[in-house]
């Protein structure tokens, strides 16, 4: 049992929160170190907590009464009331409408179309070839979201519709946040005018995607043409614009986190070439000469492994704020009504005590008897609740499918010299991208 805490922080918190703004994740390292396990911020009548420890973690995760989910204005703008950004009161039956589309069944029984769309992505590429697997990771995730999810082929307007969700989510991008305040969001700056392009061309597409929906017949299974068929039986009170905010959640959330956690995992394993090689082992072992499938995720288990190390070493969702809308208790210390309270997956998933030689990429540490030896809330790279990420099960189907698939032909190889910088946006991302040299296997 964690014993009672009075978080300290900081003495001087303006230079705190001048060095949180400059280098986030090196800052909240630091302060969880140093401070310990609850790290208090006070700027006159004002608190942020951070907390660093898997008790704190899990009240906080599942406190929906006291603690509200925090999405930055812009990216607000744009997501609507979707699922993401919805309060506490509709969530609930928003998350009971888009469940069944959730379930093991559906995602096992989507993986074949993931599978087709990696297949087809991989036989794009070519050996020798230097590609940049952030774009490629990005831009395969989103043809998998647009087919599974809504049955759209979107190869012909993808790099459009990628530049556009960069855009978007380089609003997201922690160092820009300052540009998006009520006051600054109001002038007409560059960053502003493309934000606000972007925004409408997405907006178009997604629009024109319902339109034609609702025109062509909507009887698949889905997401798409599920909430359309509601929407057209008065069932749950389902609007076109709910469709729309639903549909931009996903597209602009839901790829872009197993995208990145996609792209660490094979520089992860371009550096760490044992690692790699057991990997290719397991899926020569599993599939011999034919492609994946959703039942052989269950088979896949060190591929899955090797998922789940990258995101520990880089968890795609590297922040988790919450508001605290009346006062609350955590562990004998009073969070105030207005206060923030931070959970950092990438500060968790390095702390020592439950991930020994933290900075070691290590696929053995998901071994089920070492993930039974650890507190279930020191790797959270989900989110927990209520407020779990409700695509987590596609998202690890998508992850070991495509690692799976690619990993049958081709290896990837860092270029030498490439400057790898963490670059924290809503995702952790590389600041320079991430060239690679494809090399096909024999």
């Amino acid at each position: 049992m964690l014993a009672p805490l009075k978080p300290s922080g900081p003495r001087n918190s303006w230079l705190a929160y001048a060095a949180l703004y400059c280098d986030p994740l090196g800052y909240l390292t630091r302060a969880a170190r140093k401070h310990g396990d609850a790290v208090h911020l006070k700027i006159g009548r004002k608190s942020d907590f951070l907390l660093n420890h898997p008790d704190l973690v899990r009240a906080a995760l599942l406190d929906q009464e006291n603690l509200r989910r925090c999405v930055n204005r812009p990216l607000r703008r744009v997501l609507g009331t979707g699922l993401l950004t919805c309060r506490s009161e509709q969530h609930g039956k928003q998350r009971a409408l888009l469940q069944p589309m959730f379930t093991r069944e559906r995602i096992v029984a989507l993986g074949d179309i993931m599978v087709g769309q990696i297949a087809h992505w991989a036989d794009r590429w070519r050996d020798g070839a230097i590609v940049d697997m952030a774009e490629e990771m990005t831009s395969l995730s989103i043809s998998i979201i647009a087919k599974t999810l809504f049955n759209v082929d979107f190869s012909s307007k993808l790099p459009e519709s990628r530049d556009a969700l960069v855009t978007i989510l380089q609003a997201t991008r922690f160092k820009n946040l300052a540009l998006t305040s009520k006051q600054i969001e109001k002038l007409s700056l560059p960053f502003h005018r493309r934000f606000a392009r972007a925004a409408e061309k997405l907006d178009a597409e997604i629009r024109a995607m319902i339109a034609e929906r609702r025109k062509d017949g909507c009887e698949g299974p889905d997401l798409l043409s599920t909430m359309v068929r509601l929407q057209k039986q008065s069932r749950g009170g389902v609007t076109e614009q709910n469709i729309r905010d639903q549909i931009v959640t996903f597209f602009s959330v839901g790829h872009e986190t197993t995208a990145t956690g996609l792209m660490w995992t094979c520089y992860l394993l371009s550096e760490n070439p044992a690692v790699a090689a057991k990997l290719y082992r397991e899926v020569d072992h599993v599939l011999s000469d034919r492609l994946p499938s959703g039942q052989d995720c269950e088979r896949l288990r060190y591929t899955r492994m090797v998922f789940a190390e990258s995101m520990r070493l880089y968890p795609p969702i590297w922040l988790m704020t919450r508001r605290a809308v009346r006062d609350t208790k955590i562990n004998g210390f009073t969070i105030r009504s207005g206060s923030y309270v931070h959970l950092s997956p990438f500060v968790m998933h390095r702390d020592p005590r439950y991930f020994p030689e933290p900075e070691r990429f290590d696929p053995e540490r998901w071994t089920p008897e070492a993930v039974a030896a650890r507190p279930k809330f020191s790797y959270f790279p989900f989110g927990g609740g209520s407020l779990q990420c409700i695509g987590e099960s596609f998202a690890w189907m998508q992850g070991v499918l495509t690692i799976a698939t690619l990993a049958r032909r081709w290896q990837m190889r860092l270029v030498p010299g490439h400057r790898i910088e963490l670059d924290p946006h809503i995702t952790l991302r590389s600041r320079y991208g991430m060239p690679m040299k494809l090399e096909r296997r024999n």
